[in-house]
């Protein structure tokens, strides 16, 4: 790997990290009175900031009702979600371990390989994303909802080191034909 690509996979690995702890979400609830109240715990009220880190914590804690509402609009029919909300933190996690095996493995014929396969990962996280957030309806009648930066920097963190694992292969590749 050049050390463009270095810095980039580097960068990237920053921008996720760092992204993991600003808002994902927005969330405002409609001042529905008691609906909004059973639905999110809450009365209608103040634009709600969640950013991944917080996840595990609001659905496992005193505004579960709240984080799992928001849950269930990208995904209906999961059960358990305050549990599996815990997985969320695995991102910045796969994010570094990701950089970590692209910058630090040796240059040899399996490196190929793995390039290919975090390309195809990189831009896989950032085209299931984006397709499910633009096929999902955020404007639910109780709960509004908006996509945060902090979302955003994530895909598009994974999707250029995708974009650069992609470029490392076909070098690599050109390289041996």
């Amino acid at each position: 790997m050049k050390n463009t690509s270095k810095i980039v996979y580097g960068i990237c690995v920053i921008v996720i990290f760092v992204a993991f702890f600003l808002p994902w979400v927005n969330v405002h609830s409609a001042p529905l009175g008691g609906i909004t109240k059973l639905i999110a715990g809450k009365e209608a009220g103040p634009l709600y900031m969640i950013s991944a880190y917080q996840v595990p914590i609001m659905a496992n804690g005193p505004d579960s009702r709240l984080m799992i509402s928001v849950i269930k609009i990208f995904k209906p029919q999961i059960t358990d979600a305050d549990k599996k909300s815990w997985a969320i933190w695995g991102i910045p996690l796969f994010a570094v371990l990701m950089g970590a095996i692209g910058v630090l493995m040796k240059e040899n014929e399996i490196k190929k390989w793995v390039y290919l396969a975090f390309g195809i990962v990189g831009c896989a996280i950032f085209a299931v994303a984006v397709f499910k957030i633009k096929t999902t309806d955020l404007d639910k009648m109780v709960l509004q909802i908006t996509m945060g930066r902090g979302l955003w920097l994530t895909l598009w963190g994974f999707f250029v080191m995708g974009l650069v694992s992609f470029y490392n292969f076909g070098m690599k590749f050109l390289k041996k034909a």
